[in-house]
């Protein structure tokens, strides 16, 4: 019987997906720039403060899941057992975290340089610091997500069926 592997989600994957989507952010906003679009005054360009705030909360939830799933994989005494199903989710859970942050982190980075070069007026200044902060919030969604792979990540050698204890 042949199993199959999920491989890791590899920093290529993060990198090229966060630079992907801040190179598409930054060129659509430069091209409605000039077009004399002015994207202060779209409503659609708005960030609220729920979302870098939601982000990170999205993040820390990830972070107390590994320091939970460490737990359970490492025998601590009290904590439950470990449901193969439960575990394959949250791996789930995990890689689509880490490739939507870089994807969210890398949009917000490429709207807040768009934003950088003259931040003069008071609204370009609240979107450059909601940008920024959504561009942080995501990347902690990114590095909770891998480290939660990387917690509930089986050892090479399991791949062997003589060699389970």
């Amino acid at each position: 019987m042949s199993s199959q592997h999920v491989r890791p989600t590899s920093a290529r994957t993060v990198v090229l997906s966060a630079v992907a989507a801040g190179v598409a952010v930054w060129s659509l906003l430069r091209v409605l720039d000039a077009r004399s679009i002015d994207v202060l005054t779209q409503a659609w360009l708005g960030i609220p403060w729920s979302l870098p705030v939601g982000l990170a909360l999205v993040g820390v939830g990830l972070l107390v899941s590994a320091r939970a799933w460490r737990q359970r994989l490492s025998g601590a005494s009290g904590a439950r057992p470990v449901e193969l199903l439960a575990a394959a989710r949250a791996v789930a859970v995990a890689k689509a975290s880490a490739v939507v942050g870089a994807v969210l982190a890398g949009a917000y980075a490429g709207y807040a340089v768009f934003l950088l070069p003259s931040s003069d007026s008071d609204l370009r200044t609240s979107r450059l610091i909601g940008s920024a902060a959504t561009a942080l919030a995501s990347a902690l969604v990114v590095g909770a997500g891998l480290l939660l792979e990387r917690v509930l990540r089986l050892p090479e050698d399991d791949d062997d069926p003589s060699q389970r204890g």
